[in-house]
């Protein structure tokens, strides 16, 4: 097994990573090996070794069977006509055996789906009695390449050697008992995640992976698994037998019929920084809550601001009645993403909505985020300082722990990375039982105001766990995270009671079902796939946001001013570019009947996703791999969209809105 230095493995992307690769297996080009990449990153890798060694490529399709809920732990993996499942790890986790064949039936689907799209009427592999040599991008736990050599043992090759760029050390050395030879550029013991030795670790899509083969060497290869332009513009006139026409309210009936008594709408949107979206949010919403009795918007804001807002649109009386200012209290960067005209609107219509309706059935407004440590835990203190003198020396002890990090919970973390003894927790636990003991005080909201106070000790806690998983690095931060998420969102269900139902505004990134991407493959979850996990049965769903081109507000790095920069046209192929072809300026997709399930709308294609930082001149980082009816169960396209009007930063001394201000709400 080859190694080196860590700073050597470094690769630029995955055609670096396979050059450097095929000269450590240059030694079996005598042999006529076949090589077999693993799809969709390994084919990349293994066009390059193919290349180097005179050898065919071919392609196989393995996917890892995850925990249900915790998809990122593997539990086991398929491959063509073959399963490997931990049974321990089964057992320990309490999956059922039902639940089992559930999961390896959804994988099995996908799988076959890839394999007939990449080989299209193509036989099984021939493998036998040659040496095989199977590539991957990377090799973490081994699951799915435990799954790919046990299909490929069935074909009776004479060798198998499994070749990865870059390896976990004690995975590399556990496969070896299964193969004649494991062979990596690098085998690091500190591994972390594949993609953190790539300097480009973009995923590759379905129509990248076809290319590849279709000018590689293969042994029979059919044209039918050749992507064509006949096959995108069929996609394109499906679509546009699909798409429903989008110019008013009225427009979104078929949405309304769709979500029918569902509780859980979630509305994403593919940039933080879109006026468009949301405008449509808006009105989706408004519908929702006068038509269908919806009990609350969440959005992927702070606790304390939001619950600001919240008070605001439930009219008590020490807020005030100017919404601008209770929404310059959003004052974490990206300030604009909540602190603008088109919330202002919002804010002011829910005002009005709740103005004649009793305290218990007004409509609220909650953050889901999990940033504001240091803000909720001052809320906490407040909020004792008035109710409870006992529990409030047990939130000065969490306070005073704190106290040294200066406010923020990455300095935090680093402590308790490092191997300084800084840990809070034993002092947030007790202020969260302290808080739990005490009596709400009298009057109008103080129910209200003291599961804000909970919840906000709550944030707290998970804060801590978010940064200190920040600090480390890799994925798990981003689980922690969405985890919070939707655990909020469930308390505020149960807070609302047992007929609530919920209106959910985040990203597409979080709101679209992650095992629809390739966030899958990276061990992320996300607050879609949660709720439709946990709550199908009471009614999910997903309605997703995109664009073909037009204007955002986002930040050129992180905490920089804001600007308004240009979004370019959909990158070709994409879903973006796809649905612009259709003709439609504005669009509903409704994704969940049959005609969206055909074999067409199930391609893996890129699909925006535009953050806080942009950068519009260096965009390929900015698609996600989607299968698009998977991922959502409707999509709202807006063919141009323009950017979002945030409020100044200080109060206009004439105090008046843009002329653009979406008074249509």
């Amino acid at each position: 097994m080859a190694k080196s230095t860590d700073q050597e493995l470094r690769f630029h992307d995955r055609v670096d990573a396979g050059r450097r690769l095929a000269e450590h297996l240059m030694a079996y080009r005598a042999e006529n090996p076949l090589v077999v990449a693993l799809a969709r990153g390994g084919v990349v890798v293994g066009e390059e070794v193919a290349r180097a060694l005179g050898a065919p490529l071919e392609v196989m399709v393995a996917r890892k069977l995850g925990a249900p809920g915790q998809p990122e732990l593997g539990v086991g993996a398929i491959a063509p006509g073959v399963r490997v499942v931990d049974e321990r790890a089964v057992h320990e986790l309490g999956i059922s055996a039902k639940q089992l064949e559930w999961i390896t039936a959804a994988e099995t689907e996908e799988m076959e789906r890839r394999q007939r799209r990449y080989r299209g009427d193509r036989r099984e592999i021939e493998a036998s009695d040659r040496t095989v040599i199977l590539v991957d991008d990377g090799l973490a736990t081994g699951v799915t390449a435990r799954a790919a050599i046990h299909a490929l043992r069935r074909q009776r090759p004479r060798r198998i050697v499994f070749a990865a760029p870059v390896c976990a050390s004690e995975t590399a050395e556990r496969l070896r008992s299964e193969v004649d030879e494991v062979v990596c550029v690098a085998a690091p013991r500190h591994f972390g995640a594949v993609g953190s030795w790539y300097a480009d670790f973009e995923q590759t899509t379905d129509d990248e992976v076809l290319k590849i083969l279709s000018r590689s060497p293969r042994e029979d290869r059919p044209r039918s698994a050749v992507s064509s332009p006949s096959h995108v513009d069929d996609l394109v006139e499906a679509c546009g037998r699909l798409a429903r026409p989008l110019e008013s309210l009225g427009d979104l009936d078929p949405l309304m019929e769709q979500i029918g008594d569902a509780r859980y709408v979630l509305l994403g949107e593919a940039s933080h920084g879109t006026s468009d979206y949301y405008v449509w949010r808006a009105r989706i919403s408004q519908r929702l809550i006068q038509e269908k009795g919806f009990s609350f918007i969440a959005v992927e804001g702070d606790w304390p601001d939001c619950f600001q807002v919240n008070r605001y649109v439930k009219g008590r009386p020490d807020v005030g009645g100017n919404p601008q200012a209770v929404l310059r209290g959003f004052t974490r960067w990206p300030t604009w993403m909540w602190g603008n005209w088109e919330v202002v609107a919002l804010a002011e219509w829910l005002r009005r909505h709740n103005a004649s309706r009793p305290e218990q059935r007004r409509v609220g407004f909650y953050g889901l985020d999990v940033y504001s440590l240091w803000e909720s835990l001052d809320a906490v203190l407040r909020y004792l300082e008035r109710v409870d003198g006992r529990a409030l020396e047990a939130a000065r002890r969490a306070y005073q722990c704190f106290e040294p990090y200066g406010g923020e919970g990455e300095a935090y973390a680093r402590a308790r990375v490092a191997l300084v003894p800084a840990s809070c927790e034993q002092e947030v636990v007790a202020m969260l039982t302290e808080l739990r003991r005490s009596v709400p005080a009298p009057g109008a909201g103080a129910r209200e105001a003291h599961f804000a106070a909970e919840q906000n000790a709550l944030v707290v806690r998970d804060a801590e766990s978010y940064y200190q998983a920040m600090v480390r690095g890799g994925e798990a931060s981003w689980n922690v995270r969405d985890r919070h998420m939707v655990d909020t969102l469930e308390r505020i269900m149960r807070f609302h009671g047992p007929q609530a139902r919920a209106i959910v505004w985040e990203h597409n990134t979080h709101v679209g079902d992650a095992r629809a991407t390739d966030m899958a493959q990276a061990g992320m979850l996300n607050v879609g796939q949660l709720v439709r996990e946990r709550h199908a049965r009471e009614g999910v769903v997903l309605v997703g946001f995109s664009s073909h081109h037009g204007s955002v507000i986002a930040g050129a790095e992180w905490e920089s001013p804001m600007q308004r920069m240009r979004v370019p046209p959909g990158r070709p192929g994409s879903w973006e570019d796809v649905l612009h072809r259709t003709g439609r300026p504005r669009a509903l997709f409704p994704l969940g009947g049959d005609e969206a399930h055909a074999d067409a709308f199930m391609d893996v294609r890129p699909h925006r996703a535009i953050g806080v930082v942009y950068d519009p001149d260096r965009e390929r980082g900015n698609y996600v791999p989607t299968v698009l009816p998977r991922r959502y169960d409707a999509l709202i396209y807006l063919d141009e969209t323009h950017a979002l009007h945030p409020l100044p930063l200080e109060p206009r001394p004439d105090g008046e809105p843009p002329e653009t201000f979406p008074w249509g709400m």
